[in-house]
């Protein structure tokens, strides 16, 4: 690592900004093909908006599905997308999308990043339409040890007590909703979580077992654009500010704009005042995006559900 005055330079081959459940899963996928990786996060805690979700995870034509002998297949997953989308998504993004499902789960899973099971009952949104599903492309997490992590357990964000259930196990998963009190104790006992805290843990597991440690509070993003080429990003680090060339490329893995009061007044087609999702969402992928000169697409979309409010409510950040 070098210095350039006040700027200190490095160097890796990826760099990933976002050290949610998309950004560890990248940071994993390009360590296996042999990638040095660089993975930074500008929260002080990771995580973002998959760790406080209900961490399902939307895949069709799996394996699962075809061993409990549920029919499904790529061409079907893309007509429901395409009934859909009013013709704002890019059908090649989807084709990929579609196409790599069931091998990512298959390459998460053999890894141990992930440890997901098919949730049979749990329909498609929209069921009516053309290559829709009563249940199987919905799979929920497994509960995941958090002691694992060691110092890293408390570096995972959260709002509220950790969830010591299934979501399977709940009505909305096709359970009764009742976990014995004993077992929920031992579960508390032993620091088990399930929903969007058992992703983030497993993806977070699975990288520190690589020795990928995310970098926590690095932010202040700005990409480094050359010859029309994006070949790192200058960010700030403790005070100071480092230049990080990325040799084979920079993924943007940064959350939503749902905090950005501007950008949701750009893009999007109504009120949004109370987002279920960390305060941290201010768009920075975005404006870096847009900053390098890069097209935009599916705007004005959001997975929009009514939200209850507190008025004393405060996220923590820390």
């Amino acid at each position: 690592m070098a210095g350039r005055g006040s700027i200190v330079d490095s160097e890796t081959d990826v760099l990933i900004i976002g050290a949610g459940a998309a950004g560890l899963t990248a940071a994993l996928a390009a360590h296996e093909s042999g990638a040095s990786v660089r993975l930074i996060e500008k929260q002080d805690r990771l995580g973002g908006t998959a760790a406080i979700s209900g961490g399902v995870v939307w895949l069709p034509d799996h394996d699962q599905m075809a061993a409990q002998g549920k029919e499904d297949s790529a061409a079907e997953a893309l007509a429901y997308f395409l009934s859909l989308d009013h013709g704002e998504m890019d059908e090649d993004v989807l084709g990929a999308f579609v196409t790599e499902a069931g091998p990512m789960l298959s390459f998460l899973t053999d890894i141990d990043a992930i440890n997901l099971t098919m949730m049979p009952d749990y329909p498609d949104y929209y069921e009516e339409r053309p290559g829709a599903k009563a249940g199987g492309r919905s799979l929920d997490n497994e509960l995941f040890d958090f002691k694992t992590l060691g110092e890293w357990k408390d570096r995972v964000f959260d709002h509220g007590p950790a969830p010591r259930m299934m979501l399977r196990e709940t009505p909305l998963g096709g359970g009764s909703g009742v976990v014995a009190p004993e077992e929920l104790q031992r579960r508390g006992a032993e620091d088990l979580r399930g929903w969007g805290q058992a992703l983030v843990g497993r993806l977070l597991k699975a990288c520190l077992d690589r020795a990928i440690e995310p970098v926590l509070g690095c932010g202040g993003y700005r990409l480094s654009v050359q010859d029309a080429r994006v070949t790192g990003a200058i960010v700030e680090h403790g005070g100071k500010q480092e230049a990080i060339t990325a040799r084979q490329g920079v993924i943007l893995a940064t959350g939503g704009f749902e905090w950005n009061d501007a950008l949701k007044h750009a893009f999007l087609r109504g009120p949004l005042e109370a987002p279920a999702s960390p305060p941290t969402n201010r768009g920075d992928g975005l404006k870096m995006a847009m900053a390098a000169g890069a097209g935009l697409g599916n705007m004005t979309s959001a997975w929009w559900v009514p939200t209850l409010a507190i008025a004393e409510a405060q996220w923590q950040s820390g």
